[in-house]
């Protein structure tokens, strides 16, 4: 029924998006937050084949990525497993960019970590994730960026539970010929 296996988890990252969307729905109290998340939920919702959509909810629940319920009116009600959670974050990480600005505010992004020794596989997870994003490797554990990321840099600090050995400061940097020129910034 599904055709290649690139489309199904496609569509079954849509899913885990559209469970994950409203598992954080019931957490957020800000309107503008809910409004862009029910927007984001339809816009996925509306691109999805009925029928594969059933099969992935049916592999997603014998895989243990989500709990379907039938209520007291034998209404199915699905949520998202803390094992569809944690699948959900790789997707996001997996996936995460960071949007240019349009004009340069003359302001470094820098990244500053100190992650001990028993936490090698994360830091060179981190390295790797920085470098990915467009980062440029300053010194081993400092890099740096001209666009705001401070959301996206929360998000990895967050994914790998880390926050207390990662810094995210913005600044000027004199000299920065070599940074500007790397970046291709007047």
């Amino acid at each position: 029924l599904i055709t290649n296996m690139k489309n199904y988890g496609t569509l079954m990252a849509k899913a885990l998006g559209i469970l994950a969307n409203g598992f954080v729905l019931n957490l957020s109290r800000d309107r503008k937050q809910r409004f862009k998340l029910h927007r984001e939920c339809d816009r996925l919702w509306y691109t999805m084949d009925r029928k594969q959509l059933y099969h992935v909810l049916r592999s997603l629940k014998l895989s243990g990525l989500v709990k379907i319920i039938k209520d007291s009116q034998n209404v199915e009600k699905i949520y998202l497993s803390e094992k569809g959670r944690n699948k959900w974050l790789q997707y996001q990480i997996r996936d995460l960019k960071i949007k240019k600005a349009k004009t340069w505010d003359k302001k470094w992004r820098i990244v500053l970590f100190d992650i001990p020794e028993p936490k090698r596989k994360i830091r060179d997870a981190l390295r790797e994730k920085l470098k990915n994003l467009g980062f440029l490797e300053f010194q081993k554990s400092v890099f740096i960026y001209p666009y705001p990321s401070r959301d996206e840099i929360n998000f990895i600090i967050n994914y790998f539970n880390i926050e207390d050995n990662v810094y995210y400061l913005e600044a000027p940097i004199l000299p920065d010929h070599k940074f500007r020129k790397h970046f291709n910034l007047k």
